[in-house]
């Protein structure tokens, strides 16, 4: 994992969800983390690296949040779905 730069293969470097009783990653084969990686797999290479620069290193840049913004909310119609 690099807090510098955006890694395909690194796992941290994509979104996960939280079991908020546990504090736990969610089990990959969870119908919302399905959602989610279904979600993940179809993004482009510049959504991933602003969510990278968002999440790892704090961007504020208003593209990045931007990209961010239709991120969270695609991924947020998914989840709601499950």
């Amino acid at each position: 994992m690099s807090w510098e730069q955006h890694d395909d293969d690194c796992p941290g470097c994509r979104p996960v969800l939280l079991d908020p009783a546990t504090g736990k990653k969610s089990p990959d084969d969870s119908p919302e983390m399905v959602a989610l990686i279904r979600i993940w797999n179809a993004t482009t290479s510049e959504e991933r690296h602003a969510f990278h620069r968002f999440t790892c290193q704090n961007s504020r840049d208003p593209q990045d949040i931007a990209v961010m913004q239709n991120l969270s909310e695609r991924i947020q119609t998914a989840l709601a779905q499950t």
